[in-house]
């Protein structure tokens, strides 16, 4: 989906921050504040390397996504039955540049946020900065590639760009649904602004975030 030339000096945080994910841009409510940027992500995630969890605690609202794992994997009697559960840590994002890890190249690592949100991250090469790259430190990580995300119309009018999307929404006939402003009210809620069935909904984070 993206792929990104990072400094050894950098830290973990820097390419969390570059990343993208639509689910960093939804809330629950739809007067929920959205609390990342396109150029800082805050919320709760973390980089599952060689055993390692590697946290990202700089929101102070941030949640510790790992202890639990940490707690279920320190039972003693799981890691009777395997071994491997007993050399996990845990350590903070923003305290680990990349020339600290110890990494396989073309091994699939974890990056997981909002919960249970699941990225594959694969390190695909390691090298000096040669002549030919950018010597500018300041414009690192560096994006090289982005797949092209296209942004979906409303499912009702197919007119404008969608602006909310609903879950378990009986109405709609499908879920997800997509709907644009002009759409999503008129279509849950009475003329006296009661909803007529519940369901899910999210704002539809703009691509231009990005």
């Amino acid at each position: 989906m993206e792929e990104y030339l990072v400094l050894g000096s950098q830290s973990l945080t820097v390419l969390r921050d570059a990343f993208y994910c639509i689910s960093d841009f939804l809330v629950s409510h739809r007067d929920e504040a959205i609390e990342n940027t396109k150029d800082k992500k805050v919320s709760s995630s973390y980089f599952f390397i060689e055993n390692t969890f590697y946290n990202d605690m700089r929101s102070p609202t941030a949640t510790d996504y790992s202890r639990v794992i940490m707690e279920w994997a320190n039972d003693p009697e799981r890691q009777e039955k395997n071994p491997k559960l007993s050399g996990l840590q845990s350590r903070l994002m923003d305290g680990a540049r990349f020339l600290d890890l110890s990494i396989r190249l073309k091994q699939p690592y974890t990056f997981v946020h909002q919960g249970d949100c699941e990225h594959v991250m694969i390190f695909t090469d390691l090298r000096l900065l040669g002549p030919k790259d950018d010597q500018f430190v300041e414009n690192y990580p560096k994006q090289i590639f982005r797949t092209r995300h296209m942004r979906h119309k409303c499912r009702m009018c197919s007119a404008y760009p969608a602006q909310y999307v609903t879950k378990n929404d009986f109405h709609s006939g499908m879920s997800p649904c997509y709907f644009c402003e002009k759409c999503y009210t008129p279509f849950h809620f009475d003329n006296d602004g009661n909803k007529l069935l519940e369901h899910d909904v999210f704002p539809y984070a703009n691509v231009n975030l990005m």
